[in-house]
């Protein structure tokens, strides 16, 4: 999913190239076209590492918990600034890095876990188990309390046949072991 973007790829293209050709210097062109210094600077980053395909448009994607803690290590352990940090790894927005950062330093890594929607995920899953496994009885025209209550006696009925299952296992593994 990408999003809109506000500049087009050769207008960033050739600020970039004016600012390595030295024809202008970025505090300069930032002013007069406008822009913000740091993205005139996240701009020539991204050329610095990616090359003229790092203009091109950054596709703003969800990070794993994982690979927002690979991204926070690599930037505390090597020095380089949020703008460095983001140009290497793609990420959107400096600003975003900095979020990460201090979520991670006051709480941990159970905050860089993102949680939006996890209800709806697990009302989901729980439809789906109900779904896959057929319990007789039940229908579409019942409430839910008349199908809660039924699926309620099979998971019982279903229990106490598996404790049945592994009483009748461990019995034969005693009979075996006695000579």
């Amino acid at each position: 999913m990408s999003r809109k973007q506000k500049y087009e790829y050769q207008f960033k293209l050739d600020l970039v190239n004016k600012v390595i050709r030295e024809e202008d210097c970025v505090h300069g062109l930032s002013k007069l076209h406008g822009l913000a210094k740091s993205q005139l600077q996240f701009w020539c980053k991204l050329h610095e590492h990616h090359g003229e395909k790092g203009l091109e448009n950054i596709v703003v994607k969800s990070y794993t918990a994982d690979e927002k803690l690979e991204i926070i290590r690599y930037y505390q352990a090597s020095g380089l600034s949020l703008i460095d940090t983001c140009a290497i790894f793609m990420v959107a927005s400096f600003s975003t890095l900095y979020q990460w950062v201090v979520k991670f330093e006051q709480g941990g890594y159970q905050v860089l876990v993102d949680k939006r929607g996890d209800h709806f995920k697990k009302e989901k899953t729980a439809k789906k188990m109900v779904k896959k496994k057929v319990i007789p009885g039940i229908n579409d025209s019942m409430t839910d309390l008349e199908r809660l209550t039924i699926e309620n006696e099979y998971l019982r009925a279903e229990v106490a046949y598996l404790k049945k299952l592994e009483a009748l296992a461990q019995s034969k593994q005693v009979k075996k072991k006695k000579p």
